[in-house]
């Protein structure tokens, strides 16, 4: 279902592009008027109250600043109107909601920034302070950036967050994921596939909109009202703006394309201007031109990608009824789960360690085997040692064995020393390893010579990184 709201009236069109529904936007009443399109009267009734309203917007933008810029102006003073949008009788809900552009603020930027990741929220709200003067914290920012020759430049929608609220509240768009400017989704309907730089102009019954994109960024969106009773010189009036408003966002008429829909009216206007317009013009010639909610449907039903400038993203953005729930407590599960990484990694890498001192001591130990018991085969070689050092067979094995045991007995006291290397000859011992400095070499020194109760000498240490590399010797 899409809602498609002008400031003063919302309608609601199926994916078909058939009308359900007109909701009336009438301040100080208790509930909106609805009626289903088929009744005339009630129509009528919108109509005067689309007119008159628009000959309201029309007197007030009838200066050189645009929509945009009188909002800023008057952020405090925000229209009674809005609060139609609370439309607590209507239960339908709608996929995509589309906003009239006039009531939002709209900046073109360019950033000396490498990439348009880097681009985000805080960023373009102390641009929009820069650039209007308000206050960010009181608009709701989304925007098309892209990468330029230097840095990064595109274009921002702001919509008030007083508006926001009510649309957050609102039954009809609370759940819906898609906002957009109904200029956005009009405009996007006009390009040809696969179209990067080009002027847009798509009129209706009540008014122009025109943009230019340029290398697939749209630099700047306008729309231009017209009084229900307005003439030629209007329409001619309202083309030489158009192409002026273009010509300030960075068109060139005579060497860039031109796309869109007009009717004859505007399109006579717009051809007494050749001069400054070039060969590409492919604009359709329209008979008779729709209604601004009608036309808003038609493009609706024709547009089949992504639109830019959707405003429910980042912390606005529809999330699921898992997600909300899960919020609450993502940051503690979060927490645990690092945590128990933490303790698993730690477990994996002591695990490791001790792996590698188990090989060494157990190549000490096939080592002093083969010394001592030359050509008997091992089988079990701690029993075999055993045996043979009480039988009187060759004492060093004995020996060699002890010190393992005492080897042993010290890793068990000293977690920090990692053994890499053992060596045995003539009954002198040399033990290579690791430390994590020089106070804990000096305490595994002392600690092996308490266990073996003799003399255990620091024969060489050296910094190795962020450990220390020594070496035992005893006999």
């Amino acid at each position: 279902m899409l809602a498609s709201w002008d400031g003063e009236s919302l309608e609601l069109w199926d994916e078909t592009g058939v009308r359900q529904a007109v909701i009336e936007s009438i301040v100080d009443k208790e509930s909106p008027a609805v009626s289903d399109g088929a009744d005339e009267t009630a129509q009528e009734g919108i109509a005067q109250e689309e007119t008159a309203q628009e000959e309201t917007a029309q007197e007030e933008t009838a200066q050189e600043e645009t929509a945009q810029e009188q909002i800023a102006t008057r952020q405090d003073n925000v229209p009674n109107h809005w609060s139609a949008l609370d439309m607590s009788g209507v239960k339908a809900h709608a996929s995509i909601l589309l906003l009239p552009v006039e009531i939002l603020l709209q900046r073109s930027f360019s950033l000396p920034v490498e990439h348009p990741r880097f681009v985000d929220g805080a960023v373009l709200g102390q641009e929009l302070d820069d650039q209007a003067g308000v206050t960010p914290d009181d608009w709701w920012l989304c925007w098309q950036t892209a990468r330029a020759k230097e840095g990064v430049r595109g274009l921002m929608l702001a919509l008030p967050q007083i508006l926001k609220e009510q649309l957050s509240d609102a039954t009809i768009s609370r759940n819906c994921g898609r906002i957009y400017p109904d200029i956005s989704l009009r405009l996007q309907a006009c390009l040809a596939p696969e179209t990067v730089t080009c002027a847009v102009l798509d009129a209706d019954s009540s008014g122009l909109m025109l943009g230019f994109m340029e290398e697939g960024v749209w630099r700047g969106m306008r729309r231009l009202n017209l009084h229900n009773s307005h003439t030629k010189n209007d329409k001619k009036a309202m083309a030489d703006n158009a192409l002026r408003s273009l010509q300030a966002m960075g068109f060139d008429a005579a060497l860039m394309p031109v796309s869109g829909h007009l009717d004859v009216g505007f399109s006579e206007v717009f051809s007494g201007l050749a001069q400054d317009i070039g060969d590409a013009w492919d604009v359709e010639i329209q008979d008779e031109l729709l209604s601004r909610h009608a036309a808003n449907a038609a493009a609706f039903s024709s547009v089949h990608t992504d639109l830019p400038f959707n405003f429910r993203h980042g912390r606005w953005a529809l999330q699921s009824d898992w997600k909300k729930s899960v919020t609450p407590w993502k940051r503690a599960a979060a927490l645990g789960a690092f945590l128990a990484l933490l303790i698993m990694g730690h477990d994996v890498y002591r695990v490791q360690q001790l792996a590698g001192q188990q090989q060494v001591l157990r190549q000490g130990i096939e080592d002093t085997f083969h010394q001592a018991l030359p050509g008997v085969a091992m089988l079990d070689p701690m029993l075999q040692l055993k045996q043979a050092a009480g039988g009187g067979a060759n004492g060093d094995a004995w020996f060699f064995l002890k010190q393992l045991q005492a080897i042993s007995q010290l890793q068990s006291k000293e977690s920090g020393l990692l053994v890499q290397r053992i060596q045995y000859s003539g009954k002198e011992m040399l033990l290579s390893g690791t430390v994590a400095d020089f106070a804990v070499a000096n305490r595994v020194r002392d600690a092996l010579s308490a266990i073996l109760q003799r003399k255990v000498e620091l024969v060489d240490t050296d910094l190795n990184g962020k450990q220390v590399r020594i070496r035992l010797r005893w006999s």
